[in-house]
């Protein structure tokens, strides 16, 4: 599929008092990769509605509406930032530039807000502003520009996320007729390499230049024109691959991506180590007392003297233990630690698993100690406190493994990637 915009069978209607005014009525469109279109159509029929469609300004009342692969009528506003800041440049009439910014500084301002970083504006800047010939113009500010040279800092503000579709609304409405033909001149170099404009147009110059010539008139086309075909790009040619499918980019959000999980493993088994550790809260921790029947003599932990009542005045420090209610929490937190790993948020998964099973090694090697150093050999250290130490030791092995294979892992994906773009 060669399409980088569909659109099918939309409707866009906004209230105006007590009626329904149809923008957009049941328009059916595509749009090739490379392609440059011109919409013409007098003031109303809906052109700019369009272009809001296609740059995910607005949304359908009715009907879908996909670009770059991604069908728009459902996403968030995030998703739909993403969208104009990464794949759709845009170009007005008015010109909107920042009075206060010079021309170079104004064009860097989309790539502060883009997706997934913008590598050196600056350079990018006055790559660009020397493209649209303002290489000599980059420390002026809007005032001391004339009106096509605003709209070329425009332009080359349009770019500066090397966007794949580049929506224009009448660019050269306030221009000229030598800065008119200068804008065009300029979107036919574009789009001769590659890059798909749709613009919203009166002027001849445009319309002359473009490869297809849609009328709109009360929402709806009445004519489609094709001048010139769309380039065949090199992999369209017979005996060559087909080009390579629009899909989304992987620096989408993720409610337009497919959901990476975490490994299903490790999610396994932190939640298997909590529940081992929260079960420990039942098994004896001292005698016949269980960490749940601690409890009830103190909520986080009870002091046990040796021999009897007496020795409290004769004898020295007691042994303070710590109660169940500590494996209790502990359990039910990695258990939830688990559930965040599978759900892909690995960072608080693992330094939620090592702290938590350090955690639960303290508590158990805090009472064994107690127990072994200030009641004496009389008193035995229970299993469930045996239990709860290994079970903190293997929690904090399980951490540890996947902090290595966060890093070292990541290095050979990336590394693995790295060779598989070279070779390609």
């Amino acid at each position: 599929m060669n399409d980088i915009v569909v659109i099918a069978d939309a409707v866009r209607t906004y209230p105006r008092g007590v009626e329904e005014i149809r923008a957009i009525d049941g328009v059916d469109l595509s749009i090739e990769r490379g392609d440059f279109v011109a919409v013409v159509g007098r003031s109303g029929s809906g052109k700019t509605t369009l272009l809001n469609l296609i740059g995910c300004v607005d949304l359908p009342t009715e009907g879908k509406v996909t670009v770059h692969g991604v069908e728009t009528g459902n996403l968030p506003d995030k998703a739909l930032a993403t969208i104009r800041s990464t794949t759709i440049g845009f170009v007005f009439q008015q010109f909107f530039l920042i009075p206060t910014l010079t021309a170079l500084e104004n064009v860097m301002v989309p790539g502060r807000f883009r997706a997934g970083g913008n590598g050196d504006l600056k350079t990018r800047a006055r790559e660009l502003l020397d493209m649209v010939g303002l290489a000599d113009r980059v420390d002026h500010l809007p005032h001391e520009l004339s009106g096509g040279e605003m709209q070329r800092v425009a332009l080359a503000r349009a770019l500066i996320n090397d966007p794949a579709i580049l929506l224009a609304d009448e660019p050269t409405g306030n221009l000229d007729t030598r800065s008119a033909q200068q804008i065009a001149e300029i979107f036919e170099e574009l789009n001769a390499r590659g890059l798909t404009i749709v613009v919203v147009t009166h002027s001849p110059e445009l319309t002359g230049n473009a490869r297809r010539v849609l009328q709109l008139q009360d929402g709806k086309f009445v004519a489609d024109e094709r001048m010139k075909p769309v380039p065949v790009r090199e992999a369209q040619r017979p005996g060559e691959d087909e080009p390579e499918p629009l899909t989304v980019p992987r620096y989408m959000p993720s409610s337009l991506k497919r959901r990476n999980w975490g490994s299903p493993a490790a999610a396994a088994a932190m939640v298997l180590l909590g529940a081992l550790t929260l079960t420990t809260a039942f098994m004896p921790f001292i005698g016949k007392f269980s960490g749940i029947d601690l409890m009830e003599r103190g909520f986080f932990a009870v002091e046990f003297y040796v021999d009897n009542y007496l020795t409290r005045i004769i004898a020295s420090e007691p042994a303070t233990i710590l109660t169940g209610l500590w494996p209790l929490v502990l359990g039910l937190l990695l258990a939830a630690a688990g559930v965040l790993f599978l759900f892909n948020l690995q960072r608080i998964g693992r330094w939620s698993a090592l702290a938590i099973g350090v955690c639960a090694t303290a508590v158990a090697a805090v009472d064994i100690l107690m127990i072994q150093n200030r009641l004496g050999e009389g008193v035995a250290v229970e299993y469930g406190l045996w239990v709860l130490l290994g079970a903190g030791i293997a929690t904090v092995v399980l951490a540890a493994m996947l902090f290595v294979l966060a890093r070292y892992g990541n290095r050979g994906t990336a590394g693995r990637e790295a060779t598989a773009e070279t070779t390609a």
